[in-house]
């Protein structure tokens, strides 16, 4: 019976389980990516989000501005970004990432949004993925974004 109950656990915690969720590639550091669909339509924006598991732990950057060392890095099993595509102007910008200490993306621990200052206020690569910038059509990410969310 346990083993049964171990079966079904493991495939409840796949993204790929999850309702809504849709692979999109595995063009991501080796790992699987997943969009939410329906992609969401606000006007001639369009949101779309992404999930993906690292094969390894990544390390992800958070800013504590009263302390001596001001940024330091975590490790997280997975990630979601969000970002808005402008389908007219072919455009893209990152909007948030929520990253999550476990595979399955049920434990969030740091979020990073466009508008928070630590990003505002860095010219790091890490808050660069946040600027607006045009969608890259050689780029396979960019691309299959713009083929989900301009249909």
């Amino acid at each position: 019976m346990s083993k049964y109950l171990l079966v079904l656990f493991v495939f409840a915690s796949q993204p790929s389980a999850w309702a809504g969720w849709v692979y999109f590639t595995n063009n991501n550091h080796a790992s699987n990516e997943y969009y939410y669909a329906p992609v969401e339509n606000k006007g001639k924006v369009k949101v779309l989000r992404t999930f993906s598991q690292m094969p390894v732990d990544a390390k992800v950057p958070y800013h504590t501005p009263k302390a001596v060392v001001k940024v330091t890095l975590y490790n997280y099993s997975s990630e979601q970004s969000t970002y808005e595509i402008n389908c007219q102007d072919q455009s893209i910008q990152l909007v948030e990432r929520i990253f999550y200490r476990d595979m399955a993306g049920k434990v969030p621990f740091i979020t990073h949004k466009v508008k928070d200052t630590f990003i505002q206020g860095s010219n790091s690569e890490f808050a660069k993925q946040f600027i607006k910038t045009p969608l890259h059509f050689d780029d396979i990410k960019h691309y299959r974004m713009a083929e989900v969310a301009c249909k």
